[in-house]
């Protein structure tokens, strides 16, 4: 296993990755990827140990309930590290289509586990190259007017074959070891050659990685920006420049029947990532709401008293269908546990639906200090600091807490991380729209038509 410092070091690998208009030769030392890299760091020395036999948790496929939940129990401190993340998604969406694929090709699994246990050896984070730049949206990949809008073979040899094209909003894509190449959706007859799923390292020649982060510019004081001065998610418009692949890392090459196995696997596992925690990261605002209604001195106005109780019945919601999620999965033929399509799906689409109201509520708590609360350089000016301080603190918190509080709020919602975080958020996985199609498509319309049919008999015609 690495330590952190052997990570930073691996990034220095002659990786061609450019932010703010310059190539980056040491995303460590670069002032807006460094935060993403160190967290990543800071992970890697958590999990470190010198005995051979050890990995990182991430690379648990969990076959139970049991080993899910204490694969998530064991990477609760890995949190922060967004490569973990990614890297745990992409392999867990490969195993989930392993046993499918391995009906076109038996290879093809073997290539995907031999790929897993290469990644576990050496302790690498891959990111999810799955979204094309898909040109004109209406038209299919073969008659777009420039073939590299997606990701595509261009030759093959006995040895492997060559991809052109491009990904886009590729998190971490700069700052792990790997991009997992999948195909974005269907494919049909005659689009063979976008039928392709690989693993490329991230320094293979011809792989130019175009990076934009919400992370803050210059040196900033991070009690202004406590979340995203030290937690930041570069996103990369991954472009593959007849970039070769050898055959032992191809997942899938020309089957079109089996195109969209992939993406909907990496869709699944990109909700579940999102959701199945979402009653914890929402209590976590339920007691913000409360901190900022007490800061505040509005904490018995039944108004907000009511706005509290909606949030914990979101929260707990939101919490049981993320269990419920994975209490009703099930396995693949390799014994996969993988989350059920449905409650999770549902679950997404109920928890999007409702952040907007969940940001709408703790910001009219807050009120506008959320957007104009001072910077501690004032907080700690001579000049102004004692009138700071008799205007901020309140008979519960400090002037200084309460100022962390509103720096905490207004990055998290209402600055450049808060935006991120609001779209990734809605997007990732999938939109609504679809979060909406997956839903109706596992959810059993005939069961619920039979139960409905008995109130057409008359002895049952009086049920309620």
């Amino acid at each position: 296993m690495m330590t952190g410092e052997q990570y930073k070091e691996s990034l220095k690998d002659g990786r061609y990755t450019y932010l703010d208009g310059k190539r980056v030769t040491d995303p460590a030392n670069e002032p807006r990827l460094k935060a993403a890299v160190q967290a990543a760091a800071d992970v890697y020395d958590s999990f470190h140990s010198d005995d051979p036999d050890e990995f990182n948790p991430i690379y648990i496929m969990p076959k139970s309930i049991e080993e899910f939940r204490e694969r998530e129990r064991l990477l609760a401190k890995g949190r922060g590290d967004m490569t973990l993340g990614t890297t745990g998604v992409i392999l867990l969406t490969l195993v989930t289509a392993a046993p499918e694929l391995a009906k076109l090709k038996p290879v093809y699994r073997e290539a995907i586990y031999e790929y897993i246990a290469y990644a576990r050896k050496n302790d690498l984070r891959c990111a999810e190259s799955i979204t094309d730049a898909k040109g004109h949206r209406k038209l299919r990949p073969s008659k777009q007017s420039d073939p590299d809008f997606y990701v595509h073979v261009v030759d093959r040899t006995s040895d492997g074959v060559y991809i052109n094209g491009c990904k886009m909003h590729i998190s971490g894509s700069s700052v792990g070891h790997e991009q997992v190449v999948l195909p974005t959706k269907a494919m049909r007859p005659g689009e063979e050659e976008y039928a392709i799923a690989c693993a490329v390292p991230v320094n293979a020649p011809g792989v130019s990685v175009i990076d934009t982060t919400y992370a803050p510019y210059g040196e900033q004081d991070p009690r202004n920006f406590p979340v995203s001065g030290h937690r930041s998610s570069p996103e990369g418009f991954v472009i593959f420049d007849n970039v070769f692949v050898p055959n032992e890392r191809i997942f899938l090459d020309g089957e079109v029947q089996q195109a969209a196995v992939l993406a909907h696997s990496l869709g699944l596992w990109e909700r579940a990532a999102g959701v199945t925690h979402g009653g914890a990261g929402l209590e976590r605002e339920v007691g913000l709401a409360a901190l900022l209604a007490e800061a505040n001195g509005v904490e018995n106005e039944p108004h907000v008293k009511d706005a509290l109780a909606t949030l914990v019945i979101h929260s707990t919601m939101c919490k049981a269908a993320g269990e419920a999620a994975m209490a009703n999965g099930q396995q693949n033929e390799d014994g996969i546990l993988t989350p059920s399509p449905l409650y999770i799906s549902a679950l997404k689409y109920y928890k999007n639906e409702f952040h907007s109201k969940l940001l709408d509520i703790l910001h009219d708590i807050a009120g506008t200090l959320t957007v104009n609360a001072p910077t501690f350089a004032d907080f700690e000016h001579p000049d102004l600091h004692n009138g700071l301080e008799a205007m901020l603190a309140t008979s519960t918190l400090s002037a200084e807490q309460r100022l962390r509080l509103f720096h905490y709020l207004r990055d998290t919602t209402a600055d450049a991380y808060g935006g991120w975080s609001f779209a990734t958020g809605q997007l990732s996985g999938g939109g609504q729209h679809a979060q909406r199609l997956v839903t109706m498509r596992h959810f059993d319309m005939q069961n619920a038509k039979s139960l409905a049919r008995r109130v057409l008999e008359p002895a049952h015609g009086d049920e309620a």
